[in-house]
């Protein structure tokens, strides 16, 4: 009934004792803020709220005010000459000796230790072990009806829950500034629900636009309910995560249709049931969706909205957190208006009113992190639940994902029907290892009994798709052109081609040839030996020196090829990494110029071979796979009619222009580090995506015994 009665159960919980201190009334106060302040100081005290007030007698009380009502419940002293006397009949008998002022030491002392006590007792834990399940209890909950989930403690004694699924009560809103503990309540969420559910009952699609790493412990532990995990996303990644949930909606709603039935409770007890757990996508800092005015704002703003609207019945639920709700315009107040279940931490007064409702700043006041209120009425003042959210230590969590991890594991249907999840990270480049198509490939036990077209993977893409990869089919313009200032991921770019295409193509159908400018003390120089090692295939490494010679050999095969069809005959590849440094391919006024006469035939310039190179090669199976620096260095080697030849290219961030002129868009301005442009001329399509880091060693020699298993000998380069 008191505070001490609730403090006496409440522990770490517990309120404090808060005192109101007014120097100078009535200064400022007005008839209402007396009625309001008589009625703390007449109930303060049973709640833990003490006022502590100096009144200036020389000031006149509000119009129509008396102090009977506030003197009546406070102790009352007066000031007669130099002192202070008791303004009681009883208390007046007894003397009055107040203390004198602590030294400026003695008082500094004081706020130091009360401030270091202040900033431990302003730390609230919760221990998460009292919302997480019991051993006996793991997976065993259903979602068929719908998803309950305890987050935290509300009061002395009672757990706070999150449900979605019943009613209005779908989809959650959570807002809170930095450090007031969101991140937090996110990841006991995740983790709890992971606990309490099978992957069979609830499913994750986990987006953070942070740049941070706070997902990034689920993709490592491998979370087995996680379809999704997105580390530090991109845009791009997020509306494709949107998308597919766009495309799950019709799958399910087709489904729903076959059984005649409404919703998902209704559908799990049907015949022949596919399993369908409930899908929450969660957001942190949902409002980069919106943070430039575009096409693909627009796109987003669509689909939350129908995501929002219509997966109430379909099992698919939207939890969106920001720090700010404030300005997030591309997200309209309908869609807002439609997430009934608001959860508030530390924030202002006007978010405060945007998440829990207008009239509704309750938020503003609270003062710890991890606080947080509780609204599954749309923000109605009368449903604001007060509760402190459970703290989870990171090596607490890694042990209970450890646990899920091994446990889904040991369940062979589970293992069978969740693979893995798809991992966007975006502050790192790209694994080759992890590319499923070039895995199966290293697998095979054989090679293609003919020379085919061969995909060159170049990295992940900023959706959820295949990676990204280009084909080199035997028509023109079946050159690839890699451009901008990262020499390494250019580098990776052309291993991981070469990587490519030698799985696909035997040794018998595919040849290299590598120009590498690399300088010779750079530690990438050594990358190419390390290819030619690990491949069965023939990598010709040329010298600098030998580069006319090449050009001019390749030339001649060219011309052998075009007057004579020969079937089958193999693919030859011409890496040139760093064509800038190559000057003999570097375009001269008479590169193009008739001979002046004379018996002896002498070969063409290496420029102009190679120019033929790029406009004859590819019809004839001669590709060429080249890196440049810069656009500059580029017009210095190529002409505008070569330049056309090179129907693929790939971009770094660089200058608007050089985008404009290269690809006619300048969006390769914004590309930031580990991302590049894939832009294919034939088919009028620009990819963004993470190119693959540099292959290890270890995986070379894994490649290595892979491929020399079914190698066969290699044809020889008639010169």
């Amino acid at each position: 009934e008191t505070i001490d009665d609730y403090n006496a159960q409440a522990g770490e919980l517990a309120e404090p004792y808060r005192f109101l201190v007014i120097a100078d009334f009535p200064v400022g106060f007005s008839d209402e803020a007396m009625k309001r302040l008589s009625s703390i100081a007449a109930s303060g005290a049973r709640c833990g709220v003490y006022t502590l007030i100096m009144r200036d007698t020389r000031q006149s009380l509000p119009h129509g005010t008396h102090l009977d009502d506030l003197e009546h419940d406070s102790v009352n002293l007066v000031q007669e000459a130099d002192r202070l006397v008791w303004d009681d009949d009883v208390f007046r008998q007894f003397p009055l000796v107040l203390d004198p002022p602590p030294s400026e030491e003695f008082l500094t002392q004081i706020l130091h230790v009360v401030g270091e006590e202040a900033k431990r007792a302003k730390r609230v834990e919760v221990p998460f072990d009292t919302i997480a399940p019991p051993s006996t209890e793991i997976w065993n909950r259903s979602t068929a009806e719908d998803l309950l989930v305890p987050i935290g403690r509300m009061g002395a004694t009672r757990l706070q829950y999150m449900r979605l699924g019943r009613g209005v009560a779908q989809h959650v809103l959570i807002a809170g500034k930095t450090g007031s503990g969101k991140s937090t309540l996110l990841h006991a969420l995740v983790t709890n629900l992971a606990m309490w559910y099978s992957p069979d009952e609830v499913e994750f699609y986990l987006i953070d636009f942070k740049k941070g790493v706070e997902f990034k412990t689920y993709a490592t532990h491998s979370l087995p309910h996680a379809r999704a995990i997105a580390v530090e996303s991109d845009r791009e990644f997020g509306l494709s995560v949107l998308q597919r949930l766009d495309a799950e909606l019709g799958r399910r709603g087709d489904l729903f249709r076959k059984a005649g039935v409404q919703d998902l409770a209704s559908y799990r007890p049907t015949p022949n049931a596919v399993p369908m757990p409930r899908t929450l996508l969660v957001i942190d800092e949902f409002q980069e969706f919106f943070s430039e005015d575009d096409k693909l704002a627009q796109d987003a703003a669509l689909l939350l909205d129908r995501l929002v609207r219509q997966g109430r019945a379909f099992g698919v639920h939207v939890l969106l957190g920001s720090q700010t709700i404030g300005g997030t315009s591309g997200l309209s107040r309908s869609t807002i208006g439609q997430m009934a279940v608001r959860i508030a931490l530390q924030t202002s007064e006007a978010d405060s009113q945007i998440i829990l409702g207008d009239g509704n700043s309750a938020a503003r006041l609270l003062s710890r992190p991890g606080e947080a209120i509780y609204n599954d009425a749309g923000g109605l003042v009368e449903s604001n639940s007060p509760f402190q959210i459970a703290w989870l230590a990171d090596e607490q969590r890694e042990r209970y994902l450890i646990d899920v991890h091994a446990r889904a594991a040991r369940n062979p249907s589970i293992a069978r029907n969740h693979p893995a999840p798809i991992v966007f990270e975006g502050n790192a480049a790209a694994d080759i290892e992890k590319n499923p198509q070039l895995e199966k490939l290293l697998n095979a036990s054989t090679w293609n009994s003919k020379s085919s077209a061969a995909a060159a993977w170049l990295g992940e893409p900023v959706a959820i798709k295949d990676p990204t990869a280009i084909n080199f089919r035997r028509q023109s313009g079946a050159n690839l052109i890699v451009v901008g200032q990262q020499e390494e991921s250019a580098l990776a770019i052309l291993a991981s081609a070469v990587i490519s295409i030698a799985a696909q193509q035997s040794p018998q159908f595919a040849i290299f040839h590598v120009l590498d400018g690399t300088p010779a003390d750079s530690p990438l120089a050594a990358l190419f030996p390390r290819l030619k090692d690990a491949l069965p295939h023939t990598v010709n490494l040329v010298d600098y020196r030998a580069v006319g010679d090449t050009i001019n050999e390749l030339a001649q095969e060219l011309g052998r090829r075009q007057a004579t069809e020969i079937p089958d005959a193999p693919s030859i590849y011409l890496i040139i990494n760093g064509l800038q440094r190559y000057r003999m391919l570097r375009k001269t006024e008479d590169s193009f110029s008739f001979s002046a006469g004379g018996d002896e035939e002498k070969p063409a310039a290496p420029e102009k071979q190679f120019a033929d190179l790029l406009r004859e090669g590819p019809p004839n199976g001669i590709h060429v796979l080249a890196f440049s620096d810069t656009l500059v260095s580029l017009d210095r080697t190529l002409d505008r009619n070569s330049m056309r030849e090179f129907d693929n290219r790939v971009l770094f961030q660089m200058s608007a222009a050089d985008s404009s002129n290269l690809i006619d868009s300048p969006i390769a301005n914004k590309m930031g580090f580990y991302r590049a442009l894939a832009y294919s001329e034939e088919q009028g399509v620009t990819e963004k995506f993470r190119p693959y880091a540099l292959p290890a060693k270890a995986w070379l020699d894994t490649v290595h015994s892979r491929l020399a298993s079914r190698a066969q000998p290699a044809p020889v380069l008639e010169s």
